[in-house]
């Protein structure tokens, strides 16, 4: 069997993997549990609310601008994305969020973090169950009583 012909594809395939980013073009915004392996435990609606419910997930667009893993989030629905006090919103004015790179809580992916924060909590029941209404995420103060998670992402 002649190699010569899948060398250059395989180095294609393998250059195209390590050059792809999390937080870069369209995708979701998923919420991973900070225990349980990283379990997804939903995702942002596009007005940047955790919910559970699939069919409610948001698509986002992520732009990355300077360096040091920096990007800007809109959403399709909801516009600009930043925090508003500790509060995780869309239809506000746009934050620069980062990243820890690959090396960071979550091995092998990116998650959000807005300056040294990234450790998110939603407010009483969270998740939320898939009959209830999606509930803000803000940056965990540790007794909200709920699930911490990361914000991961899943390009589309």
């Amino acid at each position: 069997m002649n190699l010569t012909i899948f060398t250059p594809l395989l180095a294609s395939i393998v250059f195209s993997w390590a050059l792809a980013e999390d937080f870069s073009g369209p995708g979701q915004i998923r919420t991973l549990d900070v225990h349980e392996n990283n379990q997804d435990l939903g995702c942002l609606t596009s007005k940047g609310k955790w919910t559970t419910v699939e069919s409610l997930c948001g698509e986002f667009n992520a732009q990355r601008v300077g360096s040091n893993n920096e990007f800007r989030l809109s959403s399709m629905g909801g516009g600009s994305c930043g925090i508003d006090g500790v509060t995780f919103k869309c239809g506000i004015q746009s934050g620069i969020f980062g990243t820890w790179g690959t090396e960071g809580p979550v091995s092998g992916r990116e998650v959000v973090r807005y300056g040294a924060y990234g450790l998110m909590e939603g407010s009483g029941n969270s998740p939320p169950d898939a009959k209830d209404e999606a509930v803000e995420i803000h940056f965990s103060t540790g007794n909200e009583g709920g699930k911490a998670v990361w914000l991961g992402w899943k390009a589309l």
